[in-house]
């Protein structure tokens, strides 16, 4: 069982459509991350991205922030990326161990 008090990561992984890398990264970066800094319990985001495979990892103050974003803000999140998207997004929660050695 979680611990609502704990920080907690949520992963998004999916592919970019074809030819549709340039869209993506606009609509992140003026579109997502936008709506994810206004996000009550929001700390960070890191957009890994290897060639088509997109890994976006957000980080949360606790699950109750993370899953309240998920039921409410995340399904406009995920319209406004599908038209970029190759697939259906896969989502894991994981708890934040607190161990990056980024300053």
């Amino acid at each position: 069982m979680q611990d609502i008090n704990k920080q907690v990561a949520r992963s998004v992984r999916f592919d970019i459509a074809k030819d549709r890398n340039e869209e993506f990264h606009k609509l992140f970066k003026t579109e997502v991350l936008p709506v994810l800094k206004k996000q009550d319990g929001f700390k960070d985001e890191l957009l890994l991205v290897h060639d088509q495979h997109v890994l976006a990892i957000s980080v949360w103050n606790n699950a109750d922030a993370a899953r309240k974003y998920e039921t409410a803000t995340y399904p406009q999140v995920d319209k406004t990326l599908r038209p970029v998207m190759n697939g259906k997004a896969t989502i894991e929660t994981f708890d934040y161990a607190s161990l990056s050695t980024i300053a």
